[in-house]
């Protein structure tokens, strides 16, 4: 294994990006959905307004990004814990991931990953289950290639499902008796309970998908279930 496989809780973190560019841009909006504490964008070329204009364009704004136009200095990643070299310049990035290094900052450098010291993977975003995946530097190609077709498989079945698990568990902690919980979750997800739930849930067959619920739920239980929530209906 070429790398720890790890997902960060940087809500507590400031994070900076040096370079102002289409990737810092995009890099820049991954981080907003991690809610960090501040993300900081440094370059020297590109003025506030048009920054901040395309990356509106683009993204969602997000009031915890500044912008700094000037040459970066050693200071700005004072309080910084995740850093990304995204500049068109090789010698830059490489210079800005040494100073990192010495610093015990987490950097990614863009285009040349082997000179920081992590990678950002390829993943897929459901809310409730994230998916990282990457081929270790071997074939970006097919790791964007499995991306698809794993998408295309979960975003069927999976995905509704967790949403149905999401909704049921608060019901059943405050419904059910303690020692009877962990049975009705390993019932829950149980391959052949599992795979006839999300087939009911893909053709939407509301009163199967109560009757099969019932079969692991007391009925009282099921009688809560949103239906419209289970089928993003609102």
């Amino acid at each position: 294994m070429k790398y720890y496989p790890l997902f960060l809780d940087i809500t507590r973190y400031k994070c900076l990006v040096l370079g102002a560019g289409s990737v810092a841009r995009r890099k820049t909006a991954t981080l907003t959905k991690a809610h960090p504490l501040e993300i900081i964008v440094v370059d020297p070329y590109v003025t506030e307004n048009d920054f901040m204009h395309a990356f509106s364009d683009e993204y969602e704004f997000d009031p915890n990004v500044t912008y700094v136009q000037r040459d970066f200095r050693d200071d700005d990643l004072e309080g910084v814990r995740l850093a990304f070299a995204c500049t068109a310049s090789s010698e830059v990035n490489g210079n800005f991931a040494k100073i990192c290094e010495e610093k015990n900052i987490f950097c990614n450098v863009i285009e040349e990953p082997e000179r920081g010291n992590f990678i950002v993977p390829a993943y897929l975003d459901y809310e409730n289950l994230v998916i990282a995946l990457t081929s270790s530097g071997v074939s970006p190609a097919f790791t964007k290639a499995l991306k698809d077709d794993l998408n295309n498989w979960i975003a069927k079945g999976y995905v509704p499902f967790l949403r149905l698990i999401k909704m049921l568990r608060p019901l059943i902690l405050r419904n059910v008796a303690e020692q009877k919980r962990p049975e009705i979750f390993r019932a829950m997800v149980e391959k052949k309970f599992r795979e006839e739930v999300m087939a009911l849930i893909e053709l939407k067959k509301i009163h199967e998908l109560h009757r099969k619920l019932a079969q692991v739920l007391p009925e009282s239980l099921v009688a809560k279930i949103d239906d419209k929530e289970i089928f993003h209906d609102k």
